[in-house]
C-alpha cells in the first residue's frame, strides 16, 4: 500500500512565510504536473515518521482537502546544519506514467576474488538512475557479484536489469569491483623492486672489464 501524507494547500508564499512554517513544525511542498501547480504544507513529525531518509518510495498518495492524488517525490532539500527537511518537491503522476527515479543498489554473494583471493569489493555505484511506469518503481535494485575475480568489474552493461526499466548506458558506470587490500599492493610492490634490484646487480656482474 502507498505511503499516504495529509496535507494542505497554501496561499500565502515566500521564504518569510516558509520559515513561518517550519518554525510552526510544518513543511512547506509543491505539487508539479498535471496542469497548474499546487503550494501545499504539511506537518514535519508526519514526514519524517513516514518518508525520513528514505530513498526510493514508489507512488505517495496525497491527500489534501479532501482530494487523493497520486505522486512522487523528485526532491527533499535539506538543512545542511540542522539536517532536516526544508522544502518537499512533488510529481503529480498517473499509475502508467514513465518517470526517472533514483532506485538504490544493493549487492549479493561474496565474490570469489574476496573469499579466495582475499581482495576487498568496492560498491562504487550507490544509486541508479531508472526510467520505470510509476506504479512499478522498486524499493530497490540487488545486483550479483559473486563470479568477481580479484582486479573484475561489474558494469551497468554486464547486467540483466529486471522487465520494465530502462537506463543511459552512455557512460557504462562501474557497480562494483574486487580490488587488491593495501598489503597486497604494497607487497607486490617490494618483489617488484627486489627483482628490479637483482637484475641490475646481475647486469653489474656480466658488464666486461674496462681496457686499461
Amino acid at each position: 500500500m502507498p505511503i499516504q501524507l495529509t496535507m494542505e494547500k497554501r496561499t500565502n508564499l515566500g521564504s518569510r512565510e516558509s520559515r513561518r512554517l517550519r518554525r510552526a513544525g510544518s513543511l512547506p511542498g509543491i505539487i508539479y504536473g498535471q496542469g497548474s501547480d499546487i503550494a501545499v504544507k504539511l506537518q514535519m513529525a508526519e514526514f519524517m515518521a513516514k518518508i525520513g531518509y528514505s530513498k526510493s518510495l514508489g507512488i505517495v498518495e496525497l491527500s489534501i482537502d479532501g482530494d487523493m492524488l497520486k505522486s512522487i517525490i523528485k526532491e527533499v532539500q535539506w538543512d545542511t546544519l540542522t539536517d532536516k527537511p526544508v522544502h518537499l518537491d512533488f510529481q503529480q503522476v498517473s499509475d502508467n506514467q514513465l518517470v526517472l527515479v533514483p532506485v538504490p543498489v544493493k549487492l549479493s554473494g561474496i565474490p570469489v576474488g574476496v573469499s579466495i583471493d582475499g581482495g576487498i569489493l568496492d560498491h562504487t555505484m550507490h544509486e541508479l538512475e531508472v526510467t520505470v511506469k510509476a506504479v512499478d518503481i522498486p524499493s530497490d535494485i540487488t545486483f550479483d557479484v559473486t563470479e568477481l575475480h580479484l582486479g573484475d568489474r561489474l558494469h551497468l552493461s554486464d547486467v540483466d536489469l529486471p522487465e520494465g526499466l530502462a537506463v543511459d548506458l552512455a557512460f557504462d558506470p562501474v557497480i562494483a569491483s574486487v580490488i587488491a587490500p593495501k598489503a597486497l599492493l604494497v607487497k607486490e610492490d617490494e618483489e617488484e623492486t627486489d627483482e628490479e634490484g637483482t637484475e641490475e646487480e646481475a647486469a653489474e656482474g656480466t658488464e666486461a672489464p674496462s681496457e686499461e
